[in-house]
């Protein structure tokens, strides 16, 4: 397998609430006011977000599900599928079973 192919490695679920610099700029949709008053700020991964760990280009990350409340506050709103840096979530997750 080359540096370049995306490997799973383990299922996780975020237990504490964990903050990543989202891309700014005018491509990036805000979330709703609803989504923020329910699940947390702007850039942040709320508590209960599931998703792989993965390894791609040599590096660990996370990505979450889609279709998840409050994916809206860390991903693009036309990309719900991106790859957060490992160090943005270390030691704020359990590992959960692949059929949770």
């Amino acid at each position: 397998m080359s540096f370049l192919e995306r490997k799973d490695l383990y299922r996780i679920e975020i237990i504490e609430r964990c903050y990543v610099s989202v891309i700014s700029g005018l491509t990036h949709a805000m979330p709703s006011l609803e989504s923020v008053e329910k699940n947390g700020n702007f850039g942040s991964i709320p508590i209960r977000t599931k998703g792989w760990v993965i390894k791609k280009f040599g590096k660990k990350y996370f990505r979450a599900d889609e279709n998840q409340d409050g994916i809206d506050l860390f991903t693009p709103a036309n990309q719900p599928i991106a790859l957060i840096p490992y160090r943005a979530i270390e030691g704020h997750y359990k590992k959960i079973c692949d059929n949770e």
